[in-house]
Formats: C-alpha cells, structure tokens, sequence
C-alpha cells in the first residue's frame, strides 16, 4: 500500500521524513534559557581603542610621564547617551589623572561626555599623567553608560609601541594634533 501526502504525490514505503521529524522534535528535551543580557553587549563596545598611542615623557611638557591613547566612541542608539570613563590601567597600574580630548576643535571633554544619537566620534584622545613607568603593556578602561541601555562595560587591548609625543617619531597623531595635546595639563584627581 502506498502512503499519499495532501499533493497527491505518491510517497516511496516505508517511514516518512515527516515521520522522522516530530520523533527527533520530541527526542530532545526543550531548554528554555533566560538571560539578563543588555542590549548593547552583542556590540563591539561604545568605546573602541583605535591603534594610536605616544608617549608623554619625563619634563618634556606640561604633562609629566603621561600617554595620549586614540579612542573612537560611538552612540548607535536613537537617544543621547553619557559617556564616563572611571578607570585606566596599564599593565594592572593606574592610569590617573586622565582625561578626555577631542582633537576636532583642540577642546577639553574631561572624563565624561555627552555624545548624540547615532552618533560616532572618531578623533578623541584618552590623555594620562603620572604613570608608574612608560612601558607597553596590556590597557584597560571602564566606562558606563547613562541614557540608552545605562550600563558599563570595559575595554581591554595590548598597547602598540608608543614613541615619544615630541618629535616625528611618533606618527600616529599630526603636528598640529601633537601641539593640541602638549597644550593640556592633565586636571589633578
């Protein structure tokens, strides 16, 4: 005797795949797994690290044994949100004091900033003072988030070689974005 489906195709003997696929959907136990997940931990992150890093060395500026770190922060949400980074290390030290420069414009942001909906800024340097040493090591920042999903989050990286700010051996940043970060003295903590 032949089997037929609603087509009225003749189906071959035997046991049918529709058959076979509810004995496997009854075979596997259902699991059902909730998870407080925020919105945003499936992005890359609001703050990247984007590769540029020099040096601010001994008493050649204003600001004493610091770093100058590219960052790129971006909104993709439809509200503005607020930015705050609460810690810096390097190599588990402290990066402290820090803060924020936009380099469009040469203007102090400070530790937090407003940044627009959908919104990405892509020529920020995270400026430190006072480091332990200036060796190349492992960076790490937290950061929350108010506005949007709220939250916080933290970024880490291997810090590339950081030739020194002063001088055309560090090439990451232009002269007149070199000469913007020499003119801020990094705010004490």
């Amino acid at each position: 005797m032949t089997e037929i489906d609603n087509s009225g195709v003749d189906q071959p003997k035997g046991i049918s795949r529709r058959t076979v696929t509810k004995a496997m959907a009854w075979s596997v136990p259902a699991v059902a797994v909730a998870a407080s997940v925020p919105a945003y931990a499936a992005s890359p992150g609001i703050i990247t690290l984007d590769g540029r890093a020099c040096k601010l060395p001994g008493r050649s500026n204003d600001t004493y044994k610091g770093y100058a770190f590219g960052i790129i922060v971006t909104n993709p949400y439809n509200v503005p949100i607020t930015v705050t980074i609460t810690n810096i290390e390097l190599g588990g030290s402290t990066l402290a004091p820090f803060t924020i420069v936009n380099l469009d414009g040469c203007t102090l942001v400070g530790t937090s900033g407003v940044v627009p909906a959908m919104t990405t800024l892509d020529n920020l340097v995270v400026l430190t003072s006072d480091a332990a040493d200036s060796a190349n090591d492992i960076l790490s920042a937290n950061y929350t988030i108010t506005g949007g999903p709220g939250g916080s989050e933290e970024i880490s990286a291997a810090v590339p070689v950081t030739p020194p700010v002063n001088g055309a051996s560090c090439d990451d940043f232009t002269t007149a974005e070199k000469d913007c970060l020499e003119t801020f003295v990094v705010p004490a903590t």
